[in-house]
């Protein structure tokens, strides 16, 4: 089982949104908070300094370097450390408002910066483990592109089609847009995901045992699981089992099986090819009131309503 592919299947990208910028020194934007989103930019031209949160200090970016929101969390982005900042989006507009492949222009005159910037919402995201492990940013320097060479060449397509107004643009900008998310993710647990401090789900995904227990859960949902029978199929003891997955992930196991298991019946109710004896069935319950009932108490509404607000 690929983990990383399974809690990456339940996400849905919508709304995807592209710009480029001319912005001429000095000048400072103010990117706010956009829960359910994700962003992104890369620095084609010129340079920029980057502040957030998780920032001690701004960092430098120059042409080339590419940079994931994956929640969307603020940041600030600026000629020089100390420039005038304006909101984003008296700049340029909310993101519902840009008009693709449009290039926005600000700035005192001097020096220019281009970048190419997206946003795009992500479905279903708010509990989705793997989205809560990630950092506010993710940041790859372009001297660092020439180990991910797919990751270069997504980046160099999706320019060209954003630049160039093209027959088939729209869906051509969406799929390279699904495939960049993948592909950053990717590098960050290959570089530096799995060292955090902190427990979270990158962290259990890379222990031999907890990441065994995970692939298990993952790949067969709808067995009735218990912390016994989990701790049997990788070797430990119950109790020795049930400390260590809590103190990798911050969860415990069934805790962590109840939650995917309403992910996995999220994406079965968008997909919309089964009906909701099916989903119970598929994701472990007896009942299809069994499973409706903790839906509900999963999501604040029945299968019923969810299906029908999306």
């Amino acid at each position: 089982m690929d983990l990383l592919a399974d809690a990456l299947s339940v996400i849905h990208f919508s709304g995807t949104v592209y710009c480029q910028t001319e912005f001429s020194a000095p000048w400072g934007v103010d990117w706010e908070d956009r829960s359910g989103h994700a962003g992104f930019f890369m620095v084609l031209r010129g340079g920029c300094y980057i502040e957030s949160s998780s920032l001690s200090q701004a960092l430098s970016l120059r042409a080339g370097d590419f940079v994931l929101s994956p929640k969307a969390q603020g940041y600030k982005l600026r000629d020089q450390p100390g420039s005038k900042l304006e909101r984003f989006d008296d700049v340029a507009g909310a993101p519902d408002e840009i008009s693709r492949h449009c290039v926005i222009q600000y700035g005192g005159g001097g020096a220019i910066s281009n970048l190419l910037m997206g946003c795009f919402e992500l479905d279903e995201t708010s509990n989705n483990p793997l989205v809560q492990s990630l950092p506010e940013l993710i940041v790859i320097k372009a001297e660092d592109m020439q180990s991910v060479p797919w990751l270069e060449l997504t980046l160099r397509f999706l320019t060209t089609e954003c630049v160039e107004e093209k027959l088939g643009s729209s869906i051509t900008i969406s799929r390279l847009t699904e495939l960049l998310f993948v592909q950053s993710i990717r590098f960050y647990l290959l570089t530096e995901g799995r060292n955090g401090t902190n427990p979270n789900w990158l962290k259990g995904a890379a222990d031999p045992f907890i990441g065994k227990a995970l692939s298990i859960m993952h790949e067969n949902p709808s067995n009735a699981w218990t912390v016994s029978s989990l701790s049997e199929q990788v070797g430990m003891s119950r109790s020795a089992f049930a400390l260590r997955f809590k103190e990798l992930t911050n969860t415990t196991p069934l805790d962590y099986l109840r939650t995917w298991r309403m992910h996995k019946a999220e994406k079965l109710i968008i997909d919309g090819e089964k009906n909701f004896t099916e989903i119970a069935a598929a994701v472990g319950y007896e009942s299809e009131a069994a499973f409706s009932k903790a839906f509900k108490r999963h999501n604040g509404c029945a299968p019923g309503g969810f299906r029908r607000s999306k």
